[in-house]
């Protein structure tokens, strides 16, 4: 990724020249951002935004579309700019999303394809002059990286310490599987795979990519029959259970219904995930809790048979069951006359289970708030 002109990203800068799109299709605003980003021709964020500025006008939604090896960090920000005057946006990654392209992934949903690649680095400079604008560059350097860091970290929940891990040796390649694994992005087409064209591979080699596949069409032949479009159309609207005389703006209503749909049924299932681990830990925490109230734990204990409660909550039950609460000498302590000491009034939960459990028991029924209070006092010095 590189800052300006005299600053460029690690690796062979060649590459298609930018094709930055934006149009209205279907109710939506779509963008392209193919190839090489930079400023030098006529497809740049200058041109972008005059496009951005009709589309927002009467649109809310913008899906995107990339497939680039990176290039200016200044023009990435100010595409990335535009786009978030926006109210939604969606990415979806071709074949391949490397160095400042990861920009976008890293601020907005993504899906990849099957066989996408994803590939970051820390930005690098080229510099020339004086000290004083080799600092003033070094400067501007640090900035840029600090702000990729922040992006990369937010996104993937990643400390930046493990974002700098992973970049440390350079390039770091990551195929869609595991740049899901690691955050960068969060579908998987798995129906799906980006078309190959020989000038893709070509990208990909310049890059240095660790792993090229094979071309899957060309430039004159990518294109699908007309045929099997329709037959592709026909399975989608079974799939989305409409009506085979289904418009394409059903079809599209009805493709974003689903999406919206399953990322519904992810949040929930989340959020039981999280509310099932709550009760589980509570449950645990009182069975370990009682046990040491019955005696048959010590308060030092209580860590490691939590532990073993929430990983085998059945298996410490019953284990807790099957032991007995250990006597103390103290509790067979009596007065001179004979008879348990009567002078409880200043006694702790400690005291009544050393020197007189039945009577504790006795005091749970007869007076639980006193108890009670007794507990707490008890369990709040651990």
């Amino acid at each position: 990724m590189n800052l300006k002109k005299r600053v460029f990203a690690q690796g062979n800068q060649n590459g298609r020249e930018l094709i930055l799109t934006a149009e209205s299709k279907e109710g939506k605003a779509y963008v392209r951002i193919i190839g090489r980003i930079a400023d030098w021709n006529a497809n740049n964020s200058k041109e972008f935004q005059s496009k951005v500025d009709e589309l927002v006008k009467t649109h809310s939604e913008c899906e995107v579309y990339i497939n680039s090896q990176g290039g200016s960090v200044f023009e990435a920000a100010e595409i990335n700019n535009q786009l978030k005057r926006f109210k939604t946006v969606t990415i979806t990654v071709g074949s391949l999303a490397a160095s400042a392209a990861t920009y976008f992934i890293a601020c907005y949903p993504t899906t990849a394809s099957l066989n996408s690649q994803i590939m970051i680095h820390k930005p690098s400079i080229y510099t020339g002059g004086n000290e004083d604008q080799i600092q003033s560059d070094l400067k501007l350097l640090k900035n840029v990286t600090q702000d990729y860091l922040a992006k990369y970290s937010k996104k993937t929940g990643k400390t930046t310490a493990e974002i700098e891990e992973l970049w440390k040796a350079g390039d770091y390649w990551m195929s869609a599987t595991e740049a899901k694994a690691d955050g960068f992005i969060d579908f998987i087409d798995d129906e799906a795979e980006a078309v190959l064209t020989s000038e893709d591979i070509s990208i990909l080699e310049a890059c240095g990519a660790p792993i090229i596949p094979k071309v899957t069409a060309n430039t004159k032949t990518q294109h699908k029959s007309k045929t099997q479009i329709i037959m592709n159309r026909e399975e989608l609207i079974a799939f989305l259970g409409l009506s085979a005389d289904a418009t394409d703006e059903q079809i599209e209503a009805a493709k974003s219904a689903l999406k919206v749909d399953a990322l519904k049924q992810r949040s929930q299932a989340d959020a039981d995930k999280q509310k099932n681990e709550t009760e589980a830990n509570a449950k645990a925490e009182k069975l370990v809790d009682d046990a040491i109230v019955a005696k048959k734990l010590t308060a030092d204990q209580k860590e490691t048979w939590l532990g073993l409660a929430k990983a085998d909550f059945n298996g410490t039950e019953k284990a807790l069951n099957a032991m007995v609460s250990r006597e103390k000498l103290s509790a067979n302590l009596t007065s001179a006359d004979g008879s348990n000491d009567a002078s409880r009034a200043k006694w702790t939960l400690e005291d009544y289970l050393e020197k007189d459990p039945e009577a504790y028991e006795k005091l749970k029924a007869e007076k639980p708030k006193e108890a009670e209070a007794l507990e707490a006092a008890y369990f709040g010095k651990q």
